[in-house]
């Protein structure tokens, strides 16, 4: 039986269906720097990249500029953004039982405080890390490490929870155990083949299953 006592979650694309607001706000911020290029292109050259590497790939902007243009356009995006469903109460699910919840995420902190606010969930997060707190996005373990240091926890008591090959990669960089969620509508943005081959210690496609990975009893749903 899992005896955790921290869980970390991605934002995107774990706890909301974000992903096809995030390519949305590329293409409009693309568009005005008169680029103009298939969704499936945009996948590939911007999606899980650094902004300087974006940058230098198009060469026809600053990643300063690419920062501050999508910042409009993801404003813009997320101002209908929602959770999955479960995922609100597996959060609060994660709360009631004792663990400490963070939010580790490479979206822009401004973004991030706006919808959990909006929301109504920030207040079932115990820690919040965001692209702007750290010099390193995820792969690399920083941002899982920043959040197990204001956890006062070892890596080994913290699992890492997300739907991208970053995820894995970051808590496997840390130390952390990981759990990967491949839901059925992330195929048109990760390969399902690259997500496994980075061995996550858990996969489930519904979060209505993270209790009983997580070792907690299982999650009653209310109706109506």
């Amino acid at each position: 039986m899992p005896n955790f006592r921290a869980a970390l979650f991605d934002f995107d694309g774990t706890l909301m269906p974000s992903l096809p607001l995030w390519l949305k706000a590329y293409q409009d911020t693309l568009h005005k720097f008169g680029i103009h290029i298939c969704d499936d292109e945009v996948l590939r050259r911007c999606f899980f990249r650094d902004w300087e590497v974006v940058a230098a790939e198009f060469n026809v902007f600053t990643a300063e500029q690419l920062q501050a243009q999508l910042a409009i356009g993801l404003k813009q995006a997320f101002a209908e953004a929602s959770l999955f469903p479960v995922a609100e109460d597996v959060l609060k699910h994660c709360r009631d039982h004792g663990l400490r919840v963070a939010l580790v995420t490479s979206s822009p902190r401004a973004l991030v405080v706006d919808v959990i606010g909006r929301l109504l969930i920030h207040e079932l997060f115990d820690y919040v890390v965001c692209g702007d707190d750290v010099k390193n996005y995820k792969p690399h373990p920083e941002p899982v490490l920043a959040a197990l240091a204001s956890f006062k926890l070892d890596p080994h008591e913290a699992i890492m929870i997300g739907d991208s090959h970053v995820d894995i990669l970051a808590g496997k960089a840390a130390g952390t155990r990981t759990a990967l969620f491949l839901h059925e509508d992330h195929g048109r943005f990760h390969s399902t083949e690259k997500l496994r081959a980075t061995g996550p210690d858990h996969i489930f496609t519904q979060h209505a299953e993270l209790p009983s990975l997580l070792g907690l009893p299982e999650l009653r749903i209310k109706v109506g």
